[in-house]
């Protein structure tokens, strides 16, 4: 950690700075922070500093049982209270996507074109931004955004955000923070632009975990967010904005409106299967889903039609694994724009199954 994230880090519980005790430092390109603890100035509480990324999780005394070991005094400030609570709203969350963005192959040659596509927000605009990545996995949008000239705090609630830590150990321009987007660990209205693609959906509120993206926009500051979408009603379904490779779909609408309504009653149907299984079990049989990915028509009944058989199997396990999946229409995502004092500015044209992605000026 840099002693320069002290700026933009703020107490979860409170909202008030931070003040850092060094147990470790490591010279790297740029001088991090290794191991150590932030102590809050008001409500006094304390978070680890370990291997190089403060850790806003009650769970890591369990995580990095090393750690607390090796430094008792900070088993004795951070006592894990909460864990409990913790772990059961979030910990197959944590565990699961853990495990994926840890396989998930990348960097690709596509993020770049996909993640100027999906966040709507041009090249040129990020150069000396501040710039969050809400819900950041194993960081490859992170990476685009950075190359791009922006400054990243990259925030993730899985440990899988390391895979950033070649990045950050070279760059003064690269924050690792892991956390809660339900709780985030950062002062209110201090960025240029947040993002989340195809994040928020896998929290226990979406729009609750909206509002908490949308406080840290500074005014005038941008905010893009795509989740999954739902078929919704056929009125407002056919009004969607389509991809211009997709433009013939309009011929067939009904048709299509009616395809992701029956693919979201399959997913639904498997999910209360998916979720409760052993996470290397379902990559397994994940494997059929990933082959069928490829065979036109059927394709749209999977989870992913991506050219790459490694990715295809990633993505059909990111759609059945996590234990919060919810479905929202373009309608719904420009009312929490709105409701949040954030102005839409685009919507994410989208394929055969709807993405609702808005990008959006806070006022």
């Amino acid at each position: 950690m840099k002693r320069s994230f002290l700026e933009i880090l703020a107490c979860p519980d409170c909202g008030s700075p931070f003040e850092v005790s060094v147990l470790r430092e490591e010279q790297h390109r740029v001088n991090e922070i290794w191991e150590g603890l932030l102590v809050c100035g008001r409500c006094v509480k304390s978070h680890a500093i370990v291997d190089g990324i403060p850790r806003f999780v009650p769970n890591a005394p369990l995580l990095f049982p090393e750690f607390f070991q090796k430094y008792p005094e900070a088993a004795k400030v951070i006592p894990g209270a909460g864990e409990a609570d913790f772990l059961k709203v979030h910990g197959k969350t944590q565990e699961r996507f853990g495990m994926e963005w840890m396989k998930y192959p990348g960097p690709l040659h596509e993020d770049r074109e996909v993640f100027l596509a999906e966040t709507q927000i041009h090249a040129s605009d990020w150069e000396g931004r501040l710039v969050l990545d809400g819900g950041c996995g194993m960081g490859r949008y992170s990476r685009v955004a950075h190359n791009l000239g922006g400054t990243m705090v990259a925030l993730d609630l899985s440990p899988a955000l390391a895979r950033l830590q070649d990045l950050a150990k070279e760059s003064e321009r690269m924050h690792l923070v892991q956390g809660n987007l339900m709780r985030p660990p950062l002062r209110a209205e201090i960025f240029d632009i947040v993002y989340s693609v195809g994040v928020i959906h896998h929290t226990p509120s979406a729009k609750y975990t909206f509002s908490q993206l949308a406080r840290l926009v500074k005014p005038k500051g941008l905010l893009s967010v795509w989740v999954y979408g739902a078929p919704g009603t056929f009125q407002n379904f056919k009004t969607n904005p389509l991809r211009s490779d997709r433009q013939g779909l309009k011929k067939f609408i009904f048709l299509v409106w009616l395809t992701v309504w029956l693919r979201e009653k399959i997913s639904d149907a498997l999910r209360v299967v998916t979720v409760k299984m052993p996470h290397n079990l379902l990559y397994s049989l994940c494997c059929p889903l990933a082959a069928l990915g490829k065979v036109p028509f059927l394709q749209y009944f999977t989870f992913s039609v991506h050219p790459i058989w490694r990715v295809r199997l990633q993505e059909n396990f990111d759609w059945l694994t996590p234990p919060y999946q919810s479905h929202h229409t373009k309608e719904e995502l420009r009312e929490w724009f709105e409701q949040n004092g954030i102005e839409p500015l685009k919507v994410l044209p989208h394929g055969v199954v709807p993405k609702p992605g808005i990008l959006g000026k806070k006022k």
